[in-house]
């Protein structure tokens, strides 16, 4: 019995690695080019694998590999596991250098879209051996993935609460309005938040502060508006904008990069408008002053600056 135990474990994590990959990938091949290893091998991990466990994981199917029930109920698992295990590797990495040789990051969907090519590209630029894994989940998701190791940092507009984490504020950016080039508005000196009378409004939605700002804004200044859309993704607000004949407040920072490439758009200040945006870098306790982290300050506040918000 015991020698029957022994023979059923899995000893290698290339076996774990190999599922992970070819769950992911959807196909042997596939799984083999990420893993630099060939197709042959990783049938062969997946069969030894399959033979632990006594029951098979994946259904060839013309050409094509579908996962079973028994792969899907160890998926998570496997994610889990691998994810530990880069945290691990990390955390040496960092004991070594201070620096990450692949750099997870988190961001909310404008940010990801918007500012992290940026950011990438800032740091890219002085480590071109450096790796990057970019993802956008919910900001409810991000303290889990944080605190499960699955991502590294993580940007957002808010700080993330929970002791082990570390937030670094990294910047702010005020509120512009942005709208179409054609619109009056655009041609005028100067605005104030008496002119957007009458104007068909993009607006933030309920759980985000600035939706608040804007409704006792607009009802302090006997403003009346009409709400044409709620977004809380401050991308897909902007570029709805046109579509529209609407006008939206947001961030400068992302307003200025959709605009910068779209020459319809056309960002303005408005005199009475004191929101701002601030932008947030969360981390695990351990990352908090490293090289990376540094890094990435760094490349955020070099954007920041360079944004224009005249």
């Amino acid at each position: 019995m015991a020698d029957g135990i022994k023979s059923n474990r899995i000893r290698r994590l290339k076996h774990i690695e190999a599922f992970s990959a070819v769950i992911s990938t959807g196909s042997f091949s596939a799984a083999a080019r990420q893993l630099g290893v060939s197709q042959p091998a990783i049938s062969q991990l997946i069969k030894v694998l399959e033979d632990a466990i006594g029951a098979p994981l994946f259904i060839r199917r013309n050409g094509a590999v579908f996962p079973t029930s028994r792969a899907e109920s160890l998926r998570e698992d496997a994610v889990s596991l691998l994810a530990h295990l880069d945290r691990f590797q990390a955390q040496l990495s960092y004991g070594r250098t201070g620096v990450l040789s692949t750099v997870r990051l988190t961001a909310s969907m404008s940010i990801a879209s918007e500012l992290l090519p940026s950011i990438v590209s800032e740091i890219v630029a002085d480590h071109p051996d450096a790796m990057f894994y970019v993802s956008s989940v919910p900001l409810s998701s991000m303290v889990q993935s944080l605190i499960q190791g699955h991502v590294d940092f993580a940007f957002h507009t808010r700080p993330l609460e929970h002791p082990g984490l570390h937030n670094a504020k990294v910047g702010v950016a005020p509120l512009v309005a942005v709208m179409r080039a054609d619109n009056p508005l655009a041609a005028a000196k100067s605005l104030s938040v008496r002119d957007f009378a009458g104007q068909r409004i993009i607006s933030s939605t309920r759980n985000d502060p600035a939706f608040h700002y804007f409704s006792k804004l607009w009802h302090e200044n006997g403003v009346s508006i009409k709400t044409v859309l709620q977004s809380p993704f401050a991308g897909f607000a902007i570029r709805m904008v046109e579509a529209l004949s609407a006008v939206t407040f947001n961030n400068a920072l992302v307003a200025e990069k959709i605009c910068d490439r779209d020459p319809n758009l056309i960002m303005r200040r408005v005199e009475g408008v004191d929101f701002e945006t601030s932008f947030f870098l969360a981390c695990a306790d351990w990352q908090k002053g490293s090289d990376t982290q540094e890094k990435l300050i760094a490349a955020f506040e070099t954007l920041a600056v360079n944004t224009s918000t005249e």
